[in-house]
């Protein structure tokens, strides 16, 4: 069985893709995800979002440090005549304590920049799954052409048949009219399965980041692998790697920074401040009035503000809910995504095989009925019924190959299969203290989907 499955996928795959697209841009799966890493939007925008969260680290960072302030001003003074003034102010300034404030904020910048890793590395993964998916669709729709043509040859071969047979006066004009009928319909079935196929490549092209009209030659190679992981085995894998998981658990970390961010106003804040000012006709002259430079210790507390510190506190009470909230359903989305891809592809795993039995006894019954008909024992309803089991049994077929692989690759996105972070080890890197940086460095993993690269299945599925 499986080596029929094989030659029949690999031959009727080989001929659509010969027919439909011999002069297009030649590209295997692997090479189609590759070019949607590099240009997909959805990318480019999850690398800004981190890009401006590492910025707000930067700027939560630098907040904690000296603060040099000078501001200057002229005015017209009566002394004993109109002359003109200059007062110049000089103030170096560095927070000493803030009741927490700056520190929960650079924490929560923290988180967010961590976040922002993570949803950059989900963002491969949704579009490494958009790609496969976009590609497995137009293999299909490449198979279907190819089953809607085989119908209209078998059907035109029938159809000089029953013509001959007519003109020696053997059959009825009923059968000739019957198989015409038959054979438009089928041209019509043809017409649109290559429109199918048409909107298909325009659909993957703009995954890719090509033009919608550019023509791709996909690759005949398509692998039938059956899955060996059991529901329970993908489940624990995706609670340990899905970086959207762990990053709604940053989401949530970020949130009770905040609310303690918050909390801070009730507390003084305290600065270390040195000031200098100056007087004088000139701009930095100072022959009118004194001079002064002071050092010393600022505290300021607000004491009472209408519960305005109150209300935000209560504020940042209720984002941190929304936020454990969000990382519950996301959670649930994770396990209904595991149960949905894992039944589907073991769905079509099973109809991959029941529908090849299926093919081969149809394409019997449709040669045996042609033969009975020839020789005048049976009906040219029998064989036109007959016939439309062949490309009704050979539609399902492909539908359920494909299917598989389809389900397969939204297994590995529901699972959280790395493309070139594992978030797992990047979570675990951050909690022993790691930097960005760094923990991006401890997971990377490699990128099998660069220029050059030979290795087609991406860890853990290695079957």
């Amino acid at each position: 069985m499986k080596k029929f499955l094989a030659a029949m996928a690999a031959a009727v795959l080989l001929h659509a893709n010969t027919t439909f697209a011999a002069d297009g841009v030649a590209l295997t799966l692997d090479d189609a995800i590759s070019l949607a890493l590099e240009n997909n939007r959805l990318i480019e925008q999850s690398a800004e979002e981190r890009e401006s969260a590492r910025w707000n680290l930067s700027y939560t960072r630098r907040r904690s440090g000296p603060a040099l302030n000078l501001s200057a001003s002229q005015n017209r003074i009566f002394h004993p005549s109109y002359i003109n003034g200059y007062d110049n102010s000089l103030e170096l300034s560095m927070p000493l304590y803030t009741g927490g404030q700056l520190e929960n904020q650079r924490e929560g910048a923290r988180y967010a920049l961590n976040s922002a890793d993570l949803t950059l590395e989900n963002s491969r993964q949704t579009v490494k799954y958009q790609a496969a998916a976009a590609y497995f669709q137009v293999l299909q729709t490449a198979s279907l052409v190819n089953v809607q043509q085989q119908a209209v040859e078998l059907l035109q071969e029938h159809l000089r048949n029953v013509s001959i047979q007519y003109e020696v006066g053997t059959v009825a004009k009923a059968d000739m009219l019957a198989t015409s009928v038959q054979l438009a319909n089928t041209q019509q079935s043809l017409n649109t399965a290559q429109g199918n196929y048409q909107t298909a490549v325009a659909q993957l092209n703009n995954i890719l980041g090509l033009p919608v009209d550019t023509e791709i030659a996909t690759s005949a190679e398509i692998n039938f692998v059956r899955f060996s992981w059991t529901e329970a085995e993908c489940l624990e894998y995706a609670l340990a790697h899905r970086p959207d998981g762990i990053a709604a658990s940053y989401a949530v970390k970020r949130a009770q920074a905040q609310t303690a961010a918050a909390k801070s106003a009730y507390l003084p804040k305290v600065s270390a401040v040195i000031t200098g000012s100056e007087s004088g006709e000139g701009i930095i002259k100072s022959n009118l009035f004194d001079d002064r430079w002071v050092m010393g210790v600022s505290v300021s507390w607000d004491i009472f503000n209408n519960g305005v510190t109150a209300a935000q506190v209560e504020e940042s009470k209720a984002a941190e809910r929304l936020a454990e909230s969000r990382a519950l359903q996301q959670l649930e989305t994770i396990q209904l995504e595991i149960r949905t891809a894992y039944v589907n592809l073991k769905t079509a795993e099973k109809n991959i095989a029941t529908t090849a039995d299926a093919v081969a006894k149809a394409e019997e019954e449709f040669a045996i009925a042609q033969i009975r008909y020839v020789e005048g024992v049976d009906t040219n309803l029998n064989v036109m019924n007959a016939q439309e089991k062949v490309v009704e049994t050979r539609n399902n077929y492909y539908a359920a190959l494909y299917s598989f692989n389809t389900s397969r690759a939204q297994l590995e996105k529901a699972m959280g299969v790395p493309v070139l972070i594992d978030a797992r080890i990047y979570a675990d890197a951050e909690q022993r203290g790691s930097s960005s940086n760094k923990a991006l460095e401890v997971a990377a993993v490699e990128n099998i989907y660069r220029t050059g690269a030979t290795n087609s299945q991406p860890a853990p599925f290695d079957n």
